[in-house]
């Protein structure tokens, strides 16, 4: 009876660390904090009023907000565009310290800021656009070739 209990007890205990570890190695930010000190606080709540409205799940570009994003397909294009989706730039920042993200793990994180998602599937690239200032006084462009960071551009102060 005591083997059985601890038998029990032991394969319990292997399927919920299997289970733990099954989770999304990325996630996304679902909380923006304005520490950017050229935006108000009214302002940042209109900027990111559609911040959320893209997610990135499971390879595919995934529309949380259909009224906050406008959808257009060109035959092996689709872009999605978010009117009101801003990054921090402190977020903005973070991201240009890095050369080495993948597709996955960028956009996981960051497309819930992304001003604009263009995905060409005949060429295997997708590109993400972000605003990083009330008046566009910055912006970064991150483009991926299949899941190999291609090109990354900004025109902020790092």
């Amino acid at each position: 009876m005591k083997r059985t209990i601890i038998s029990i007890i032991a394969i319990l205990t292997i399927l919920t660390v299997a289970c733990s570890h099954q989770e999304k190695e990325y996630s996304p930010v679902t909380s923006w904090k304005n520490e950017d000190t050229e935006v108000s606080k009214q302002e940042f709540a209109e900027l990111t009023k559609s911040n959320n409205a893209l997610e990135y799940t499971d390879g595919e570009i995934v529309i949380q907000d259909k009224d906050a994003v406008t959808r257009s397909d060109t035959g092996d294009a689709t872009t999605y565009f978010v009117q009101n989706a801003y990054i921090p730039i402190t977020d903005a920042k973070e991201i240009t310290k890095r050369d080495n993200w993948t597709k996955e793990e960028l956009l996981t994180k960051y497309a819930g800021a992304a001003q604009s998602i263009d995905v060409n599937t005949k060429e295997n690239m997708i590109e993400a656009f972000f605003i990083t200032g009330p008046r566009g006084y910055g912006e970064l462009r991150v483009t991926f070739d299949g899941d190999t960071l291609k090109t990354m551009t900004n025109t902020f102060q790092e």
